[in-house]
């Protein structure tokens, strides 16, 4: 990631997405470096969890997982504060645990996004958990 950043300008993302797949809960965490005007690239984990959980445990086990990634972009990588994309949105199913998890993320002091600009959740992430 250093070699894909050096000498751009860039902004990080991480995001996490879960789906309960043959009766185990699948989550899965990206990275997305984004040269700004020149591509990008990510970088994922897929973790698979046993027990089937509701989905306002998923969520904020999302929320967790994200955060401890953007740690480590932060802290180990140091490619700066990345944005966290969560799985959540106004509308839908998880409207009514906005509030909870986007103060999580900003209580952890990290930049967010949420549907339907959390790409790296929605879109990449998802993508691994199928």
């Amino acid at each position: 990631m250093k070699k894909f950043t050096q000498g751009y300008k860039y902004e990080v993302f991480v995001g996490t997405d879960s789906d309960i797949k043959d009766g185990e809960v699948v989550y899965a965490t990206v990275i997305v470096v984004y040269r700004l005007g020149n591509g990008a690239t990510y970088f994922y984990t897929v973790y698979k969890d046993g027990k089937n959980r509701d989905l306002y445990t998923r969520i904020f086990k999302e929320a967790e997982m994200s955060l401890e990634m953007a740690r480590f972009v932060e802290k180990v990588l140091e490619l700066g504060k990345p944005v966290v994309h969560l799985d959540i949105g106004y509308d839908g199913l998880t409207r009514d645990l906005v509030s909870s998890v986007i103060g999580y993320v900003k209580g952890m002091g990290y930049p967010y996004q949420v549907k339907p600009d959390s790409f790296a959740a929605t879109k990449i992430a998802h993508k691994h958990t199928k």
